[in-house]
């Protein structure tokens, strides 16, 4: 069930939307706007009713807060107000609310609206998900992984850590869509995403589908010759993995290889640059013969 916040200093108002609106929505509240905005931080609600009118900061001056916050920045707010003046109705939508709801309230208007922006932001989230998750690995895609990486990788320079890239590449993939079909190959690639996820450390286990039998790994933290260990680790347990193939008598075997390296990065350092040098002992690792690490 989804949540609806609703911040109003009036308990009357309180109970009013929420006899609206709780068969519907898990529904929670706040009769303060510094409660309010910590309630919102903590429980991600999918829809904020935020009255403009309160004491202490008023509805605009928490939607200032809620914009500038990353737990709240993306959650829908609809102004809830007692004025019937156009001025208030425009500021509203200026800095940001997605509705307006005039007092008094007529009940099925407010179900029809709260109803219109919670699927609206449940049908952005799922798109989010398409967007992030790869649907037959359930790693990171590529996009996430593009985003999260250069986020990483400025982290890692300002706090002086390491940042470690691997790039992985299934060895001989095509031989696999060839001889069992692509549906065999999809599971080979779900196979090896679940060995990888499970065999990584706990707390530092960033993998990403960059496309295809493409993956990145990425770590923080750990010294060059850690980092070295933990991807000889993932080689080694799926070259060790057998899966089972649906269709055929004996299980299909396949192994991976990796290349990459570690890094202090500084501002003169070119994440770009990086990957370009990870890649190409990648490329290392499979002239050498692949199933193997090669690290800088």
């Amino acid at each position: 069930m989804e949540k609806v916040l609703i911040i109003d200093d009036s308990i009357f108002n309180v109970k009013m939307l929420k006899d609206l609106l709780e068969k519907e929505y898990q529904i929670i509240y706040a009769t303060n706007s510094s409660e309010g905005f910590e309630v919102a931080k903590a429980q991600q609600p999918s829809l904020i009713l935020l009255d403009i009118e309160m004491p202490g900061l008023n509805g605009f001056q928490i939607m200032e807060k809620l914009q500038e916050a990353n737990e709240t920045q993306q959650i829908p707010v609809v102004f809830l107000t007692g004025v019937d003046d156009t001025i208030s109705e425009e500021k509203a939508f200026f800095c940001g609310a997605v509705d307006y709801i005039r007092k008094p309230y007529f009940g099925n208007v407010v179900r029809a609206r709260v109803r219109t922006h919670v699927n609206m932001y449940r049908y952005r989230r799922m798109l989010e998900t398409q967007m992030y998750i790869d649907v037959i690995t359930g790693l990171y895609t590529r996009v996430h992984c593009i985003e999260y990486m250069d986020k990483l990788w400025q982290t890692c320079i300002q706090e002086k850590t390491p940042f470690s890239l691997g790039v992985v590449d299934i060895d001989y993939f095509k031989r696999v869509n060839d001889t069992y079909g692509h549906q065999e190959g999809d599971r080979v690639l779900g196979a090896v995403a679940e060995t990888m996820k499970k065999t990584m450390p706990r707390g530092n286990n960033y993998i990403a589908r960059m496309g295809g039998e493409e993956f990145f790994i990425l770590l923080s933290g750990e010294k060059s010759t850690k980092a070295a260990e933990i991807m000889a680790t993932v080689c080694n347990a799926v070259g060790q993995k057998s899966i089972v193939n649906d269709n055929e008598s004996h299980d299909i075997n396949v192994t991976i290889s990796i290349g990459g390296g570690t890094v202090i990065p500084s501002n003169r350092d070119s994440l770009n640059s990086f990957i370009v040098l990870a890649d190409k002992m990648l490329y290392k690792a499979k002239n050498n013969g692949r199933n193997q690490v090669v690290w800088m």
